[in-house]
């Protein structure tokens, strides 16, 4: 199995490689979901593949530039919006020491809403194990929003590295608390967890997420899912679920054009809904609600889904981490 160590100084080394003249910044406008590369690593993906780092556009007037040899990133928007629409966010991939010494792959997303001219920016930091982290990299993007009286910084390299090394810096950006745990407490390991909203006793449980595999445990998870048999298996638990979140849920991992999601578009995900994804024998399909169909663009939003979003981080991480404990280990 190849370490993360090792992918990130592969890309490193593909980055110092490809230095060049300074190219003009990439012109991102209208609605859609658009990647550009990461220096600092990219989770469950081979050294070559770098193009992990994502601007995502929700409405087609919001315009974004992404430098990526100068690492700055700025939105702008002329039209009005309703202050809690979500209009865009920006996910940078990266890495840091935990506490038992491993490099885990790290995440930062922030979510970009507007109150009049002020863009006002919900930022999350995802890993995939709790604690503080040590030598934590990251591409040093500073990214900004274009108002009345210029360009405002949203996001820094420092505050992007700071919330991995200062925990307690990411609990109060963030606007909603979001709790993890295993689905089954005798097995804190395995690729299935329970996702809640909200501090302690007042958490509540709002979906289930798991990745399952007949491929050996120890095949890379970017190979199993370009070439393996596997599936990925969401269950809401409650009716909690904003409509706004299961709208851009369905949106980012390339599910919105499937009529099997038609009803969740328009109403969201109630309790007790279901969508599997996946490949058997070669092929890709969608199922849900027991209702399954072929998916032709299973692996793309398999990949999309493990590598993007907090959920696949977490269950990716975890089938990486029992293909390499030696049976017995603690």
């Amino acid at each position: 199995m190849i370490s993360f160590s090792f992918r990130l100084a592969a890309a490193l080394a593909l980055s110092l490689s490809g230095m060049s003249a300074h190219a003009d910044p990439a012109e991102y406008a209208g609605r859609g979901i658009y990647h550009f590369a990461s220096t600092s690593g990219c989770p469950f993906a081979s050294p070559a593949q770098t193009d992990c780092n994502r601007v995502t556009l929700d409405v087609a007037d919001v315009r974004a530039s992404v430098d990526t040899d100068r690492h700055v990133i700025v939105f702008a928007s002329s039209a009005r919006h309703a202050k809690d629409e979500v209009l865009g966010d920006v996910l940078l991939q990266g890495s840091g020491v935990d506490a038992k010494g491993r490099r885990v792959p790290l995440s930062v997303q922030m979510l970009l809403r507007r109150d009049g001219d002020q863009w006002r920016p919900d930022i999350y930091a995802r890993s995939p194990t709790g604690g503080k982290f040590r030598d934590v990299h990251f591409d040093p993007y500073r990214v900004s929003g274009q108002e009345k009286n210029g360009e405002r910084d949203l996001l820094t390299p420092d505050k992007a590295r700071q919330l991995f090394e200062r925990p307690s810096l990411a609990a109060r950006l963030a606007s909603t608390f979001v709790a993890v745990r295993p689905t089954d407490p005798e097995r804190p390991s395995g690729a299935d967890i329970t996702i809640g909203i909200g501090l302690g006793q007042l958490s509540v449980a709002v979906a289930r997420v798991s990745f399952a595999s007949p491929e050996p445990a120890a095949m890379e998870i970017d190979r199993v899912l370009a070439s393996g048999d596997w599936a990925i298996d969401f269950a809401a638990l409650s009716n909690k679920i904003p409509l706004w979140a299961a709208q851009r849920q369905l949106f980012l991992f390339r599910l919105d054009g499937s009529p099997q999601v038609k009803d969740m578009l328009i109403n969201g995900f109630h309790k007790g809904d279901r969508i599997e994804l996946g490949v058997r024998n070669g092929q890709g399909y969608l199922r849900v609600n027991g209702q399954e169909a072929a998916f032709a663009d299973a692996a793309l939003a398999g990949q999309a889904f493990m590598q993007e979003s907090f959920m696949g981080l977490i269950v990716g991480w975890h089938r990486m981490t029992e293909a390499a404990t030696p049976p017995g280990a603690p």
